[in-house]
């Protein structure tokens, strides 16, 4: 791993400052969420106990304690706050609820909805009968056969009958059935209770306006099938069913007046019915001035994937805070309501006159109003660590990329610090420095120098060897002369022939140690001609023909002369050299091919021949000084001089030597690059 990435890694570590920071801003949201609750049980319970202290204006008939009871003929009574038009439409009701559907017996299906305003009551009815019927100009109402409604209000008056009834549709009144003077009974029509009838498709449609002057307590509503083939709705049935609950008039004021902005109060009976809501939750609307970070909803989002859905009814309240309430007990949850699913604060209380339950308050607060005071304390804190954290990041980067630029310096002069001629270069990058990296560059300067007194030693070894062995083995070969010529016997002559060829060793050695030494000096006395590389070419390779009878050699060369600046005496010991390496190696039906070629500003000239491959891991250092790894092929010493020799002359005229195995794996080849004049 690189110390820029380590270091990254290190200043990565600051990240722990915002972590702590998104801790820190939890537990400080669990405390205000806590307070929020309390707080708003508080109001709710407050309101609860103004509102029990004057039960007329909450409750209409604080004596019933009987369930609502939908399948008795209970209605709920929406507040209106238009007065809609008499079309047989209740778009203009603005009532998201649907109607509710009425019992019967048979397929004969009906659906009521009711609502008021400030005088009047509406009452909506859908019915599907595919076989509607006009009713006649006179109707007996005990017999006849045509659909109508019956309607019976148990008015302030005592009850009251009427049933709807047209020939038409349009605009009708309410019918009502009444002993004339003869005692015989009329149809009386009343025309301050009136209604649409809407035919449709699938039946018709009827809506009624009734002034509240008419509405008691109770209403019955019944739909019948002029067929006689069924009915729909309920009937007078002694004390039960058939009740109204009205929104309490002037509540929403009554309300508006306890609770603050941002809140939103409801008023519920003991049914859980609504009798009255004032205010509106208003969700905190961040301005440009305070956007939401982007980080934020990922380290400060609320987990709301366990918590309930607050269930949205125009009629009634529901849910833990509503139902406990109802059972006696406060109580406020968290939930998730409206369309966007937004976090809500519910609290509810009882509301309890002479230690009797009769409904509760409800309270509902967007959880905006608490995140707003969380975000406030909180998002110059996180804007401010986040900072720190990315400029430590970005200095750490830096200040890494600074150390590994200095270290790549370091570790490129040390690559090269050898060249490809033995040479050593001994100045190193950074040495003037006095931290550790300036160090370590002044450890390789000396290291360096002293493998290049080593070097040093090394390259003159051979000369000094060759010097002074030259008198020791003279007298060596001398005394083997002077034993030779005192007549010896014939065991001893051996040994004396053993001796000399042993001489005879050395003296190659000696030569051979020499030759490298040699070699540089003459190429420091070179000097460069023009000549034609073809014909040196040809000259030679028919001199190797006749050297080593045999061989068999090939000659590819361009057809026109080939002119180089050089020293030809130079490059014919090159091309010995490779010549008597590529004869060793090459199998007896093997060839040696010599090929010259122009390749782009140089000359490529390669020697190729038949053979076993170059192992890879030597590949490198071929053309090193005294590298020798191969296997003795006859007497004659090889201390690996001869590349050494191919490659400095190579370097002398500018060019480079190269050796690789062919592509089919037959051979090898020494390719030497000669620049163009």
């Amino acid at each position: 791993m690189s110390i820029r990435l380590q270091l990254l890694i290190v200043a990565l570590t600051t990240l722990v400052l915002p972590w702590a920071g998104c801790q820190y801003a939890r537990e400080l949201e669990t405390a205000l969420r806590s307070s929020q609750e309390q707080s708003l049980l508080a109001g709710a319970a407050t309101i609860a106990n103004a509102l029990a202290a004057q039960p007329q204006r909450v409750f209409h008939d604080s004596s019933d304690a009987r369930a609502f009871s939908a399948a008795e003929g209970d209605l709920y009574v929406y507040p209106l706050l238009t007065q809609p038009l008499l079309d047989g439409y209740r778009e203009d009701w603005d009532i998201s609820a649907e109607p509710a559907p009425l019992p019967t017996t048979t397929r004969y299906r009906a659906r009521l909805q009711a609502g008021s305003t400030e005088h009047y009551l509406y009452i909506y009815l859908e019915v599907d009968d595919p076989h509607f019927d006009a009713e006649p100009n006179h109707v007996q109402p005990d017999k006849d056969r045509f659909d109508r409604v019956n309607l019976w209000l148990q008015g302030p008056g005592g009850p009251a009958a009427y049933f709807f009834g047209t020939n038409a549709p349009g605009l009708i009144a309410a019918q009502s059935v009444a002993k004339g003077d003869d005692g015989l009974d009329r149809v009386v029509t009343e025309p301050r209770i009136q209604a649409f009838w809407l035919q449709t498709a699938a039946g018709y449609h009827l809506e009624m306006r009734i002034p509240l002057s008419f509405v008691g307590p109770r209403l019955w509503i019944e739909a019948i099938d002029g067929r006689g083939s069924g009915q729909s709705g309920f009937v007078p049935d002694g004390a039960a069913g058939g009740r109204l609950f009205f929104a309490t008039a002037g509540l929403d004021t009554l309300l508006e007046t306890y609770i603050r902005e941002g809140t939103r109060a409801t008023v519920v009976d003991a049914n859980a019915l609504k009798l009255g809501t004032a205010g509106n939750i208003a969700s905190r609307q961040r301005g440009s001035e305070d956007p939401e970070p982007i980080w934020y909803r990922y380290f400060m989002g609320i987990d709301t994937s366990d918590m309930p859905t607050l269930p949205s009814s125009p009629d009634r309240l529901s849910g833990d805070s509503v139902n406990e309430a109802l059972k006696g007990h406060p109580h406020a949850q968290w939930v998730l309501g409206g369309s966007n699913r937004e976090l809500l604060l519910t609290a509810a209380a009882p509301i309890l006159i002479d230690g009797q339950l009769h409904g509760a308050v409800v309270l509902e607060q967007a959880a905006d109003q608490l995140l707003a005071l969380r975000d406030r304390a909180l998002t110059r804190l996180f804007n401010l660590t986040l900072i720190a954290t990315a400029s430590a990041v970005i200095i750490m980067f830096a200040f890494a990329t600074w150390i590994s630029l200095r270290i790549g310096r370091l570790r490129a002069a040390a690559d090269s610090a050898v060249g490809s001629d033995g040479r050593i270069q001994l100045r190193m990058p950074e040495s003037s420095s006095g931290d550790e990296i300036g160090a370590l560059s002044r450890g390789f300067e000396r290291l360096l120098a002293r493998l290049n007194e080593h070097t040093q030693y090394l390259r003159t070894l051979g000369g000094k060897l060759s010097h002074e062995l030259r008198t020791p083995l003279t007298i060596v070969r001398s005394s083997l002369d002077n034993l030779e010529s005192e007549g010896l016997r014939d065991d001893q002559l051996r040994y004396i022939t053993r001796a000399r060829e042993g001489t005879q060793r050395l003296q190659s050695i000696l030569s051979a140690l020499g030759a490298a030494a040699r070699v540089e000096e003459s190429i420091k006395q070179s000097e460069r001609v023009n000549f034609d590389l073809r014909d040196l070419l040809l000259s030679a390779v028919a001199a190797y023909r006749d050297g080593f009878p045999a061989a068999h050699f090939a000659i590819d060369l361009p057809q026109n002369p080939c002119f180089a600046l050089g020293a030809p005496d130079l490059l014919v010991q090159l091309l010995d050299k490779l010549i008597e390496n590529a004869v060793d190696f090459c199998p007896p039906d093997g060839t040696i091919t010599v090929r010259l070629e122009r390749v782009q500003s140089n000359y490529a000239l390669q020697v190729a021949n038949d053979g076993p491959l170059i192992p890879q891991a030597l590949m490198g250092r071929l053309f090193e000084s005294l590298f020798e790894q191969r296997q003795d092929r006859d007497d004659k010493p090889h201390f690996g001089l001869g590349l050494y020799i191919v490659r400095l002359i190579a370097e002398f005229h500018g060019g480079t030597a190269v050796a690789a195995n062919r592509e089919d794996g037959s051979g090898v080849v020494f390719t030497i690059t000669l620049p163009l004049i």
